[in-house]
């Protein structure tokens, strides 16, 4: 079922809930940079089969959504989306999980340090919480005065499709897909990278239980700072999967049957 959310700021949003016969929780699932929920049918149709109703929304800025691509001019207006979002839930007293993959990731821990009685738990897969690679000092000055100068201004995304996954149908399909830009912004970089310091800086403060799952070749998301602020969680209940030589995006790997069990199965205990 498909909706339409109107944020504090005008945009439209494109939303959708997929339900199932009896479910036994909600998920609320967050897509990553420069793509969107359409690229998560395999994801939805395994949490829809172990009982749990999805909620899914197009980020501002990206796949149907309003926006321009992959901009926003403060990271706390992707917080109020999602906040709008949740808000507008059933409110019939089933469990709520987070499910979050790289910018969703982010988004996902970010929100509930904010909100740490709106979900029973989250699970992120390769959370955007560091680049994997170094950005050039000069570069990094010029995307400076750009984020202030010309907040709206769109470049060539440093990201290649071949660094998602080692399946090449998934590559060539993410280099067809109409709804993925292959542009990036300097603001949106700076608003992330202000919010995944906040992120490793009060990651002791998130107490609900966490799934994390990286890949251990991510050549986008580093999973070293993954460890490291899954090491800092202040949850008592948390785990982390990591995947050997799998790349960024682990739903679209070759094994992902794995991680979807390992998702699945992780929720399926904390529901």
């Amino acid at each position: 079922m498909a909706s339409t959310l109107q944020t504090r700021d005008g945009l439209a949003l494109s939303t959708w809930h997929y339900p199932c016969p009896a479910p036994s929780a909600r998920v609320v699932l967050v897509h990553g940079y420069a793509e969107h929920v359409g690229r998560y049918p395999h994801v939805i149709e395994a949490l829809n089969g172990a009982g749990y109703d999805c909620h899914t929304l197009d980020l501002r800025g990206h796949g149907q959504s309003e926006g321009v691509r992959g901009h926003v001019l403060r990271f706390q207006d992707y917080l109020d989306d999602l906040d709008l979002f949740i808000a507008a839930l059933p409110q019939d007293g089933l469990p709520r999980f987070l499910v979050g993959h790289s910018l969703g990731g982010l988004l996902s821990l970010r929100y509930v340090l904010d909100h740490p009685q709106a979900f029973a738990a989250v699970a992120v897969s390769s959370p955007y919480l560091h680049l994997a690679t170094d950005v050039h000092f000069l570069k990094e000055a010029v995307a400076t005065a750009a984020s202030h100068l010309a907040p709206t201004l769109l470049t060539k995304s440093p990201i290649e499709a071949k660094a998602l996954s080692h399946d090449p149908a998934v590559v060539e399909a993410y280099i067809a897909d109409p709804l993925v830009f292959k542009t990036f912004n300097a603001r949106w970089f700076f608003q992330t990278r202000e919010a995944q310091q906040e992120v490793l800086e009060r990651a002791g403060e998130i107490r609900l239980p966490v799934l994390m799952m990286i890949g251990s070749a991510d050549p986008i998301a580093e999973p070293e700072r993954g460890r490291e602020i899954f090491q800092r969680l202040g949850s008592l209940d948390k785990t982390l999967k990591v995947y050997d030589d799998f790349f960024h995006e682990i739903f679209n790997e070759i094994g992902k049957e794995r991680v979807l069990r390992d998702l699945v199965e992780w929720l399926a205990v904390r529901g």
